[in-house]
């Protein structure tokens, strides 16, 4: 009951930003992303003292690593895997090809990765890292509430995530009538957290945690949050990590993944980043004709983060 209670919590503060810019109370567009940058900020810096501070956390950052790479290794391939089957099994049932669009062709498949893609990822583990610093240098804080003050300050975070989602006035309802728009986030979630029961049994793991720190795909700054507000700062920072190497692996794969046969699997690599991060890069290797599959792929993937990651790690 408790996990329900919490996440309609979440999901009300996402509606309830929503609710703002529809009563045309919201902020202006370039100061509602100023705000959220602020917010994700402070939210950062206080999952890193808090895992700096924690003596008894530090000494587990080897096993934090392997277990976050893992993740994000099994999560990818499992999306990648999930997609192609999807794919696969609807030319049978169509008796068709299986090729979901046109090829993106040659030119646009060698698109060049831009280095200053990597600069937003890198700021916010660069915050990380000095709030592990700064956690490591100063004294232990045991009677510290953490979760009081991450918790609220993350509700502020998806407030503001509504509203900024309600400013971008992009209507998905065209979206809908094409298969592929609820065929690639489907398979998505099915093969992430097929990878995340296999790395939850490699690292002995409870399924539900497994497939809570799978179930970012790819939106680390608010999967790993989630977790440490629940009370497990080893595990939160595990998912800080797995989704931020997602991301990263997700933006080198993407030309390859859209020059296949199967190109889509581009969009779900991307996962809930297919709205926004890697958007672009999709769109130059994937075609056009990819926009809307994918912004709809990573608008749903985002909405269903806030709800799957506290209902899953409270599975056990």
């Amino acid at each position: 009951m408790d996990a329900f209670i919490q996440i309609g919590i979440l999901v009300g503060f996402l509606l309830a930003g929503a609710l703002l810019h529809a009563l045309r109370l919201s902020p202006p567009p370039k100061l509602t992303d100023l705000l959220i940058k602020i917010v994700l900020w402070a939210l950062l810096l206080v999952m890193g003292f808090r895992l700096g501070n924690a003596r008894e956390l530090s000494s587990r950052l080897g096993e934090i690593g392997l277990l976050a790479a893992a993740v994000a290794v099994f999560a990818l391939a499992g999306t990648v895997a999930a997609i192609r089957l999807a794919y696969a099994l609807l030319a049978l049932a169509r008796g068709a090809g299986a090729r979901p669009v046109p090829a993106a062709g040659g030119v646009k498949a060698k698109a060049r990765l831009d280095p200053a893609r990597f600069r937003g990822p890198g700021l916010l583990l660069g915050v990380v890292v000095l709030g592990f610093a700064a956690g490591a240098l100063l004294p232990e804080f045991a009677g510290l509430d953490y979760g009081s003050v991450t918790g609220w300050v993350l509700n502020a975070l998806l407030f503001m995530i509504g509203v900024q989602f309600a400013q971008s006035g992009i209507s998905l309802r065209a979206a809908f009538v094409r298969v592929d728009t609820i065929l690639v986030p489907a398979a998505t979630v099915a093969g992430s957290l097929a990878g995340g029961l296999l790395a939850a049994a490699l690292f002995n793991l409870g399924a539900g945690k497994g497939m809570a720190l799978a179930a970012g795909f790819g939106w680390y700054s608010l999967s790993g949050v989630l977790i440490a507000d629940l009370g497990d700062a080893a595990l939160g920072s595990a998912a800080f990590l797995a989704n931020m190497i997602r991301e990263a692996l997700a933006l080198l794969l993407i030309p390859v993944l859209a020059a296949t046969r199967y190109p889509y699997t581009a969009i779900g690599a991307g996962g809930a980043t297919a709205m926004d991060v890697t958007l672009p890069l999709i769109e130059q290797c994937a075609g056009p004709a990819s926009v809307p599959v994918s912004f709809a792929s990573g608008a749903m993937l985002s909405l269903l983060v806030p709800v799957l990651v506290p209902l899953f790690y409270n599975l056990g």
